[in-house]
Parts: structure tokens; C-alpha cells; sequence
């Protein structure tokens, strides 16, 4: 233990009395941090509205329309105003089509739409039973940026959603506007004249009803005072049947037979009382049902005319259109609930920055600061994990300084989120811990080789932990390579920070990562042992070579 702390204070002075040395550990304290700023400033929100908008992708739009009626129909023209109040895309619009192409070829544009001529017309062949529906020419430059293309195709299926909300929107307006004209006519007019004379009818046979049930009082001119009444109902059903014929071209669902019926009832009515032959009580039982049949149709034909349901649809084509296209458009909308938010993307890609800056830090340390000890004055019989730990103690230091740096910079200087700052601090310093302990281990056990190792440990990590895709999209061998590296369960841990705990995935991630604190030992004091002849013979083709360090 006493000569580790010599190979301690031995270190330690030797920079704090050179000046050169000084400016270089303060050097490497900062350093890894701008990596990690620079990194997490640039990914800040790549996604919002504000940025978005600076990607350029033309529209135009060569739709001829229809003309239905008297009214004119140009879906694509509805769709490059509404792109006019879009903000979410720096949406652009040329004078031709050529133009819009060429810039997508040349780099000026991103992508570009083309509304074909037929758009609207091919729409509307719905009508005509043909479901193909109206599309759209979709240009996108995969050359000029990997993932613009994939913001740009969100923007893609942002304008089918609003092709298919004006296309509702505009054929329910358009309905509606047909609905009115009908509801206009002099059919719906002739409907409630013919509920009016049935109800008139109703009444006269409620008379007759009445006059009936006085019948041993009747005198000869009550009795003509009946035929005046019957004779007045012949008329009344010979109107009806006449508006039968207004009804039908109306295209009203309602059945012809009930009124032929009913006349056919009333003319027996009119004989038998004619002929003076009256059974009066046939004539009240007849009668009664007479009523309850033309009660009967009344309240079909006033369902017809007055359905409350089809009311509330008329109203709402004829009110609000817009919604009735979004509905269609998007018959089912989706309620986020957001789990751990995350207040932006560069907040998100923190933990992975973060991790990686203390890797790369960890790495400069073992380029800059040599792993072998020279000996020193006054200690005898060093032994090898003496070196080990007491030339270590540099790196500990150091990193931990780095590793401060870069997390008070992401927390005070980029203002990330971070939910628990001592804890994000926490698995930082270990991550750190583990970091510099396995890269010095490594370049202690094989030299310049275990340096190469650490690099080519850094790259799979960096490919294979997950940091920017989700690790399931990767490729097999990177799944199954990940979970042996230290890389995840760092960033585990500081997501966990970042974003909320969750139950105890900070300490496990911490005690998975811990693990590797084990493996470095075992490389640094016991793999260097039979490595050290071959080192030393590396070292000196090296130095005979006088080109490398």
C-alpha cells in the first residue's frame, strides 16, 4: 500500500510542477465535454414545427375538376389551400410541374407532389360504384439527406390525411347543398299538404263517428247533412290520390296500396249510404277502423317528412361539412397518454452522448498518459499491482473531472431535463469509474494493442447499444453482442435520471454495470501477466521503427 502512494504523490507532483503537463490534464477534463455538447445541441429538436418548416417540398397541382349540377368541384385546388396554412413543412409552390421535378432532381426541394388532371374526377367516380379512388405522384430525393426522407414521408402521410379531409369535407358540402335543393322542391311541399288533408280526414270521420252513435235520434236532415259529408271525403281522396303522384317522383319510401286502400274503404262508405241499406252497427265498426288505418299512414308519411335522425343529419351536412370530413378522414383518433416525457429531442439523446463523451475521454487518457511506471527513487521491489493501482489513481481523477465537467454542462449549460440531478451525476461518475478501470486495464495488459481493442470496442457499442434506433431494429449479431457491453446499462441508468424511475431499474442497470469493474481487474492483474515479455518486445521494434510512440 505504501508504495502505491508514493506512485500517487509522484504522479500528482509531477503535474501540478509542470506547467505543460497542467495545461494538458486541464485539456483533457474539458475536451470529452464539448464532444457531448456539441452532439446534444445539435440533435436539440430536430423535430418541431420550427425545423421542419426549413425543408423545402413542392406542390402543384393540375386538377381539372367536375362540374355536378350546377356546382363546380376542384378537390386539388382545396388541397394546396389548405398546404397555404400548413406550417409543419416549408411547403413551396411552382408555377409548373417541370419545375417542381427538376428541383427535386437538382437537390432544391426534398420531394415534391403532383395532383394529377383527373384528381377530383376520379373521386368522384364513387358515385358510379368504382372505390379506386384519386392519387397523388410522389417524388422524394433519397440522395441528398437519409433522414430527411423520413420527415419528408411523414409530411407524405400528413397530406394524405388532409387530401382525405377536404375530400370528405367537399363531397358532404357538396351533399348537402343537393340535399338543400330537394328539401326545396314542390315534392316535399305536396308531402305535408297530404298530411294536412289526412288529418282533415280524421276529422270528418271522427264526425261521422259521432253521428252514428246518435243514430235512433237522426231525422231526415241530419241524414242529408251525412251524405253533404261523405261527398266532401270523396273529394278529399280524390286529392290524395293525386298527391300520391307528387310523392312518388319525390323518391319518398312510402306505400301507395295504404291510400288506395283507404279510398277503396270510403267509396264503400259512399255507396252504402247512397243506397239507405245502412247496418248501423257495421257502419261504427267499419268506420272505427277506417280511422286507426288513415291514423296509420299519417304517422308513416309525418315519420318520412319529419325523422328526427334525418333532421339531425340534414343539419349537420349542411352546418358543418369540415367535420364530417375529418370524421371519415380519421373515423378513430388516437389519446396519447405520454409516459416519462421528454421535453425535447436533445434531452433524449443525452444519455447517449453522455456515455459516449466518457468513453472518449477515457480514451485520450490512455494516448496522452502512459500506463508503465518509471521507477522511482527510494521504492524497491515494486510490484506489478502496485504500478497497476498506483498509476490508475491518475486516471480515476481525471475521469471523474471529466465526467463532472460534461454533466453540469448538460444540465446548467444545455439545460437538458433531468428529473434527479444528483442521481444522473451517480451513474455518470460510475459509468466513468468503469470506463477509465477497463481501458486502462486493457492498455496496461496488451499496450498499444488493448488501446486498439478499446476503439473497436467503442464502435460496436456505439452501432450496437441502441443510443439512436431502438436496439430491436438492429441487425441479430449487434442484439445479441450488447447485452456483454457496458455501454447500455450507463445509459439505462441516466435515462432512468433523465426521464423518472421506474420501481428499481436505476440500481440494476448501476449493479449490471458494476460488473464490469470485476472483468477490468481481471484483465489489468492477471491477463497482463503473461503479456508483459511480449510488450516489452512490441516497445522496443517500436522505438527502433522511430515513427511511432
Amino acid at each position: 500500500m505504501t508504495n502505491i502512494i508514493k506512485i500517487m504523490l509522484r504522479d500528482f507532483k509531477s503535474i501540478s510542477t509542470n506547467v505543460v503537463a497542467l495545461v494538458i490534464i486541464m485539456g483533457l477534463c474539458v475536451i470529452p465535454s464539448l464532444y457531448a455538447w456539441f452532439n446534444i445541441h445539435s440533435n436539440w429538436d430536430p423535430y418541431s414545427e420550427d425545423a421542419t418548416s426549413n425543408l423545402k417540398i413542392a406542390v402543384y397541382s393540375k386538377d381539372e375538376g367536375v362540374k355536378i349540377r350546377n356546382f363546380s368541384l376542384a378537390v386539388g385546388d382545396s388541397v394546396v389551400n389548405a398546404l397555404h396554412e400548413n406550417r409543419t413543412i416549408g411547403w413551396v409552390f411552382p408555377e409548373d410541374e417541370r419545375t417542381a421535378i427538376n428541383g427535386v432532381y437538382s437537390g432544391d426541394f426534398y420531394a415534391a407532389l403532383i395532383i394529377p388532371e383527373d384528381f377530383t374526377k376520379s373521386i368522384t367516380q364513387m358515385i358510379d360504384g368504382n372505390l379506386d379512388g384519386g392519387r397523388i405522384l410522389y417524388y422524394e430525393n433519397d440522395k441528398k439527406n437519409a433522414i430527411a426522407t423520413k420527415i419528408t414521408g411523414k409530411a407524405k402521410t400528413a397530406v394524405e390525411t388532409q387530401v382525405n379531409t377536404t375530400v370528405f369535407a367537399t363531397i358532404t358540402e357538396l351533399a348537402a347543398k343537393l340535399g338543400s335543393t330537394l328539401e326545396n322542391t314542390d315534392n316535399h311541399a305536396a308531402v305535408h299538404q297530404m298530411t294536412v288533408r289526412m288529418e282533415n280526414l280524421k276529422k270528418d270521420i271522427r264526425g261521422l263517428q259521432h253521428m252514428l252513435g246518435s243514430a235512433k235520434k237522426m231525422t231526415d236532415a241530419v241524414m242529408q247533412t251525412m251524405k253533404g259529408m261523405l261527398q266532401l271525403n270523396e273529394k278529399i281522396i280524390l286529392d290524395l290520390r293525386s298527391d300520391l303522384g307528387l310523392i312518388a317522383t319525390a323518391s319518398v319510401s312510402f306505400s301507395t296500396s295504404g291510400i288506395e286502400t283507404a279510398n277503396v274503404r270510403l267509396q264503400d262508405y259512399l255507396l252504402l249510404m247512397k243506397d239507405g241499406k245502412a247496418d248501423l252497427t257495421k257502419m261504427r265498426k267499419e268506420l272505427k277502423g277506417l280511422y286507426e288505418y288513415v291514423d296509420e299512414l299519417e304517422s308513416e308519411l309525418i315519420g318520412i317528412k319529419d325523422s328526427e335522425l334525418l333532421q339531425q343529419m340534414v343539419d349537420v351536412l349542411e352546418n358543418e361539412p369540415e367535420k364530417i370530413g375529418t370524421f371519415f378522414s380519421t373515423p378513430v383518433n388516437l389519446q396519447k397518454e405520454r409516459v416519462y416525457p421528454i421535453k425535447n429531442y436533445g434531452s433524449q439523446m443525452a444519455p447517449f452522448y453522455t456515455v459516449l463523451s466518457i468513453w472518449v475521454g477515457a480514451l485520450i487518457l490512455v494516448a496522452i498518459i502512459h500506463t508503465k511506471v518509471h521507477p522511482i527513487k527510494g521504492v524497491e521491489n515494486m510490484k506489478y499491482y502496485q504500478e497497476y493501482f498506483g498509476r490508475y489513481a491518475v486516471f480515476f481523477i481525471v475521469g471523474q473531472l471529466q465526467t463532472l465537467i460534461c454533466v453540469l454542462g448538460d444540465v446548467f449549460f444545455l439545460n437538458i431535463q433531468c428529473r434527479h440531478l444528483f442521481l444522473f451525476w451517480c451513474a455518470s461518475a460510475l459509468a466513468s469509474f468503469v470506463f477509465t478501470l477497463l481501458i486502462y486495464s486493457l492498455t496496461y495488459a496488451f499496450g498499444n494493442v488493448g488501446e486498439a481493442l478499446a476503439v473497436v470496442i467503442m464502435v460496436i457499442q456505439v452501432a450496437g447499444a441502441g443510443g439512436t434506433f431502438p436496439k430491436e431494429v438492429l441487425p441479430d449479431i449487434y442484439q445479441q453482442i450488447y447485452t456483454f457491453l457496458p455501454f447500455p446499462y450507463a445509459m439505462d441508468a441516466l435515462k432512468e435520471a433523465v426521464g423518472g424511475i421506474y420501481e428499481n431499474a436505476f440500481l440494476e442497470s448501476l449493479g449490471k454495470l458494476a460488473v464490469f469493474l470485476v472483468v477490468s481487474l481481471v484483465i489489468g492483474l492477471v491477463f497482463s501477466i503473461p503479456f508483459r515479455k511480449l510488450n516489452a518486445k512490441i516497445e522496443k521494434s517500436k522505438e527502433r521503427s522511430k515513427l511511432m510512440i
